[in-house]
């Protein structure tokens, strides 16, 4: 069986996401590893399987049209293996759908530049160019 936990990202996870930040080519030099923590943005948690953490997780207001944008640092292939992180996303992010659609959220936006990331999000979960690196999921219905 593969379980996930939604678990609140504390202090004692800053060694773990500086060191994630460092190793990832996409975040290593704009980020600081507090903005992570629980607390900060409308949600913020540890994304853990039954081994442990495999990403960190921050959702923003987005704009007034009701989209909130959904940011992930994500462990280095070295300490996570692709294949857990995969098998969590396809577990977490129905679940960040339904909290953002609690929230009347309209829309889950993205921003990424990492081809499989993209390839991956559209397919499984049917998200779309919005232009400007963003992709976007629409919440509302028939749309």
């Amino acid at each position: 069986m593969f379980n996930i936990k939604l678990v609140p990202s504390v202090e004692q996870d800053i060694e773990r996401l500086s060191r994630w930040i460092k190793a990832d080519p996409y975040h290593k030099d704009c980020l600081n590893p507090q903005w992570w923590l629980t607390g900060n943005g409308i949600l913020c948690f540890c994304l853990q399987d039954d081994i442990g953490p495999v990403a960190y997780v921050r959702l923003d207001a987005e704009d007034l049209e009701g989209l909130i944008r959904l940011h992930t640092q994500f462990a280095p292939r070295d300490e996570v293996l692709k294949l857990r992180l995969i098998k969590a996303m396809l577990k977490c992010v129905p679940i960040v759908q339904e909290f953002c659609k609690q929230r009347g959220g309209n829309g889950i936006v993205f921003q990424s530049v990492n081809p499989l990331l993209i390839d991956f999000m559209k397919r499984k979960f049917g998200f779309q160019p919005a232009g400007d690196d963003d992709y976007i999921l629409s919440l509302k219905v028939g749309v």
